[in-house]
């Protein structure tokens, strides 16, 4: 906008203001001369002296929608934060009347669907600037394989080994690890408090394990109480014997089931799903970056097809017995799948539909804002899933005075890296 203001006076004659530096002075005398904005990247950059920078920021307009300033793009990355943390609502609406196979995969079916409605609707089926590089979805295709291994580790990890020991093994090696490979692929931001808010945003994630732990071993404690309780009741009642048998029978079925994975392999699990979660967003902000990039809308269609492929890969193959990693579930089949009752099915669209927004904005945020940034951003979503469990869930009704106590740092923590992060991107 400051552009065209200044080319509109240059065209009236009025004197230019003295902030005007002579490499944009010239930019403007160039356009004024020929006519249309420069569009090409090559010509901005032999205009403005040949800064590389200059040319990953887009002078013109793209021809998708994309925030036109820091403000909407600032509120557009935190509506990724909020779809990011409340997803898996979704997933406890389906509860056990849903096989996990069969909600993630309506919830891949409906990334998909969602990433096609955006690419047709705000992305106006454009695939990039004239000058896109097809072959940047190579880019697109492998950061969402990466995405579709992680997030099936992420779900394994929390079911196995707990969310205590899965949340910051994954989402923190995640954050941290995601946001410093994108911002050596896109160095805008100000790392001296773009990192400090990183960091803030770990012990955020950290104080919410530790809530979350404190307030389990609560609930085991009463859980084992109330039991004691009801065996010495029965004992005085005289039925030990059945209470024997029933315990020796569970042990017996207890033995012949499978056993469960061991708690290094838990921890190893999850580490690779932080590994691999940190690695999908550089991949997909090279798919994205400069006038030869494709287009968000793209890239995340891209993205998302490749993300449905690998997960229904690796579901495909853990009902099979071609297992790459510890099932979720029992073991399902096709048959059972389509006959769900819509409503099921419904709760995994939903729920992909939902991520599927979060991701969008997060990829579309980053334009303006640099992809370190929303990303770094998108990533503190425990803090809006903490508050569903509070307000919806009731989860920590009757929680220990040491689980409050993390939970408040949890906030703390989380407001304090988002106003850094903000700061940051400046």
């Amino acid at each position: 906008l400051k552009l065209f203001w200044l080319k509109a006076q240059d065209q009236q004659r009025v004197p230019r203001p003295p902030s005007i530096t002579m490499p944009l002075a010239a930019l403007i005398n160039a356009t004024a001369k020929a006519g249309p904005l420069l569009h090409n990247a090559s010509e901005v950059a032999t205009a403005t002296g040949g800064s590389s920078s200059f040319t990953d920021t887009a002078l013109a307009s793209p021809p998708w929608w994309e925030p036109d300033s820091f403000g909407l793009a600032l509120v557009v990355a935190l509506v990724s934060t909020a779809c990011w943390g409340s997803w898996s609502n979704t997933a406890k609406a389906a509860g056990s009347c849903m096989n996990f196979a069969h909600f993630y995969t309506d919830f891949c079916l409906g990334t998909v669907l969602a990433a096609l409605v955006f690419f047709v609707g705000p992305g106006m089926l454009h695939p990039g600037w004239p000058e896109v590089d097809f072959t940047r979805c190579l880019f697109a295709l492998a950061a969402g394989a990466v995405f579709g291994v992680a997030n099936l580790l992420l779900t394994t990890g929390i079911a196995l080994a707990g969310l205590s020991i899965a949340f910051p093994l994954c989402i923190g090696t995640g954050l941290v690890l995601g946001t410093v490979l994108t911002y050596l692929v896109d160095r805008r931001g100000q790392p001296a408090l773009l990192f400090p808010g990183v960091f803030l945003a770990l012990l955020g994630v950290l104080a919410n394990a530790k809530a979350y732990a404190s307030l389990h071993r609560s609930k085991q404690s009463a859980a084992s109480e109330g039991n004691s309780h009801v065996e010495s009741s029965e004992e005085e009642s005289g039925d030990g014997g059945a209470h024997d048998s029933e315990t020796s029978a569970s042990s017996s079925s207890a033995s012949a089931a499978p056993p469960s994975p061991s708690a290094a392999r838990n921890v190893v699990m999850c580490i690779i799903g932080g590994v691999l979660m940190g690695c999908w967003a550089p991949l997909s902000t090279s798919a994205m970056k400069g006038q030869e990039g494709l287009s968000p809308y793209f890239s995340f269609l891209c993205f998302t097809v490749a993300s449905m492929a690998m997960g229904l890969a690796i579901i495909g193959g853990q009902q099979c017995g071609f297992a790459v990693m510890p099932r979720v579930g029992p073991i399902t089949s096709t048959s059972e799948y389509f006959g769900l009752p819509f409503v099921l099915h419904g709760w995994g669209l939903l729920g992909g539909s939902v991520w599927a927004l979060g991701t969008i904005s997060n990829l579309v945020s980053g334009g303006p804002l640099g992809f370190a940034l929303s990303y770094a951003l998108g990533q503190t979503a425990p803090v809006v899933a903490v508050l569903w469990g509070l307000l919806l869930y009731h989860e920590f009704d009757g929680a220990p005075r040491q689980a409050v106590v993390f939970l408040v740092a949890m906030f703390v923590f989380f407001v304090s890296a988002i106003t850094l992060l903000c700061l940051g991107g400046r």
